[in-house]
């Protein structure tokens, strides 16, 4: 039967590619459909917000950008492109990249066919198909769509060559590779996953792998090297590409770690892009001097590095605890839930998951390990990736990028086990449902409560209220959502600090100062908290003691571009002209690009009788905005000033 239906599917495989490709996409053409209705894709955050925020900079003119890349930029040039062509749409954005997704599915299909024939292709295909988390996240506003189609298709052009290995193709796979360093600077060590490939599953000589490795690099450099050159000219510092793996290093390995995603006291993620989350305030008020983005990753990576050599059995430790949970079915959220979204989606199609695919695919990389040459790449390919993986956190977002390989191992343990089955070699089949079942033990919820995992369901009324500040609609849910999680946990910060923006919006104000006070209590290095105390007193009118709250800002994040402005706004209003400016400037050097700032610098310039600096400010914002009517109207009126002041 299995052999009546390979010999069926090869000789109509002209039809057999498209069959499957049109089931993903309508698969994935309903999943776009559902999207518009979804809060989660309506009010994106954190790290989808900052892309977006990113790219609409790109879009608007500011191809450079004024610092060193502290996150991967094909992205967020992508998207910038994406919205320079159809405009702020990021729905638009998200069928494309359900487009590219498609693609990436396509690749597999490609892929599992060179390797192991047309109907482990066509399972491959279909099990990504209908895996609920690649769906997940090809459609939010993030980078794991571009990484995976990249690493896929360098794979697929170093295993389509077989044993016709050409250079040519290898610097080719070294541009794509380059491109997923772009997205993830982790793609680095395949490097040496694809050397030991040559070496140890082509058994090719130690000359030629050196020539074709040279290609490669060869091929990364003319994509990474722009980049680093970028950075140095922008920033005057010398980073390849990011300047956060330093601080994700440390994330991943400190005494409190577990190997999942945990936040470090004293950084809090921020909705405004604008804020620091590199961790720069941290390091800086520590060193007692001003650092360069290079600086601030080593002195990251050094405190990670001191913790490996003052507790070397803590670290090995650690980094078998990270092994396991890469290999665990449950998908661990950072700021995606994919767990949360799956039970407020109504999408019936999210059928597999990394608790499905996890052990077939375990299985599947046992089961091909005599199949040297066909699968070896592959299997470095998962072998490097857990292993680059475990130098950080295990998230589930950052695991999807194994899991289209991973596809393709665990259609050849269905395959294998089918093949064995109509062959009644029972032997061989109860030891393939031995292996699958002591890999499902071994990936299964009971390790994972054996770690002292604890899904963070609490949290979840945190991010839903939070997700529904955005939507003026939605308030009322915010409120209920996080009083809901105040009352759950009532050491959670971050959502009393989003209870007080809830309370604010409502116009219940001493609501609103008594969350954010129990939020400082809670945390007293929470600077969005204490910033929102500033606000709130602001608000009200009185400014100095918004100003006690703004120090405290300052204090803790020397940057904090928010908390210059008003206090900019209340010198202004008091008069103090001088100190005014003086914090305008200090937003204005970290954010050249502000409209806002450059505005209010020239009312206050106004002010202090400078029109010809007024002047200069105002033309500055309407250059960044031709459309901001404030700025224009200040600048006619300064004009005028200016030439009555000439006549005269």
């Amino acid at each position: 039967m299995l052999l009546r239906i390979e010999s069926y599917l090869d000789r109509h495989y002209s039809i057999l590619l498209p069959v499957v490709m049109a089931i993903v996409v309508a698969v994935r053409a309903y999943h776009l459909s559902t999207l518009p209705g979804n809060l989660f894709f309506n009010a994106p955050i954190l790290d989808s917000r900052l892309y977006d925020w990113w790219a609409m900079e790109i879009a608007s003119g500011d191809w450079l950008g004024s610092d060193a890349y502290f996150m991967g930029p094909l992205y967020p040039y992508f998207l910038g492109i994406v919205y320079l062509l159809i405009g702020h749409s990021p729905l638009g954005a998200a069928a494309i990249q359900l487009l590219i997704g498609a693609a990436s599915i396509t690749l597999v299909f490609l892929i599992a066919k060179r390797v192991a024939g047309n109907l482990v292709a066509a399972i491959s295909a279909l099990i990504l198909a209908f895996y609920g988390p690649l769906m997940f996240f090809d459609g939010l506003l993030l980078a794991e769509v571009l990484g995976i189609f990249t690493n896929l298709a360098w794979l697929y052009l170093l295993i389509r060559q077989g044993d016709n290995l050409r250079l040519r193709w290898f610097f080719l796979a070294g541009i794509l590779l380059g491109l997923s360093v772009l997205a993830r600077g982790l793609a680095l060590f395949f490097v040496v996953a694809i050397g030991l490939w040559l070496l140890w599953g082509l058994r090719i000589r130690l000359t030629r792998v050196l020539a074709y490795v040279g290609i490669l690099v060869l091929g990364i450099l003319l994509v990474v090297a722009p980049v680093a050159v970028r950075n140095y000219v922008v920033a005057g510092d010398f980073v390849l590409v990011t300047s956060n793996g330093g601080l994700n290093f440390y994330i991943g390995n400190n005494e409190k770690a577990k190997g999942w995603f945990t936040t470090l006291e004293g950084l809090h993620l921020a909705d405004d892009p604008r804020v620091d989350a590199t961790g720069r305030h941290l390091a800086e008020l520590e060193m007692g001097r001003k650092l360069t983005p290079s600086e601030v990753s080593d002195y990251w990576l050094q405190k990670g590095m001191a913790f490996i050599r003052e507790h070397p059995g803590k670290f090995v430790s650690l980094t078998v605890r990270k092994w396991i949970l890469f290999w665990n079915g449950f998908e661990f959220p950072q700021i995606e839930d994919y767990n949360l979204w799956k039970n407020m989606s109504p999408s019936p199609f999210f059928l597999f998951s990394f608790a499905i695919v996890g052990p077939l695919g375990l299985a599947g990389l046992i089961l091909t390990a005599r199949r040297r040459k066909d699968f070896s790449l592959l299997q470095l390919f998962v072998l490097f990736y857990m292993l680059s993986i475990s130098l950080f956190f295990v998230t589930g977002r950052h695991r999807i990028h194994v899991v289209p390989v991973l596809a393709i191992f665990s259609a050849y343990t269905i395959w294998w086990i089918a093949e064995r089955t109509t062959q009644k070699s029972l032997e061989k089949v109860l030891l393939a449902v031995l292996l699958l079942f002591g890999t499902a033990m071994f990936t299964g919820k009971s390790v994972l409560d054996g770690l002292g995992y604890v899904a963070p369901r609490r949290s979840w009324h945190t991010l839903l209220g939070t997700k529904s500040l955005s939507d003026p609609e939605q308030l009322d849910t915010a409120l209920r959502e996080l009083e809901l999680a105040t009352r759950l946990n009532p050491t959670d910060a971050t959502a009393f600090n989003n209870l007080g923006m809830a309370y604010a919006k409502k116009g219940m104000f001493s609501e609103a100062v008594k969350a954010f006070q129990r939020a400082v209590a809670i945390d007293s290095t929470y600077v969005a908290a204490w910033y929102n105390l500033g606000l709130a007193r602001q608000t009200s009118g009185d400014c100095e003691g918004a100003f006690q709250f703004y120090r405290k800002v300052l204090s803790l994040q020397p940057y904090y571009p928010s908390a210059h402005f008003n206090m900019a706004l209340c010198l202004q209003r008091q008069g103090d002209l001088a100190r005014a400016s003086q914090h305008l400037y200090i937003v204005l050097e970290q954010h050249p690009r502000d409209v806002k700032a450059h505005t209010q610098l020239g009312t206050v310039l106004f002010e202090k009788g400078d029109l010809e600096g007024a002047i200069r400010e105002f033309e500055a914002a309407l250059e960044l905005d031709p459309s901001f009517a404030t700025a224009r109207e200040n600048l006619a009126i300064a004009r005028g000033m200016l030439e009555a002041k000439a006549q005269h």
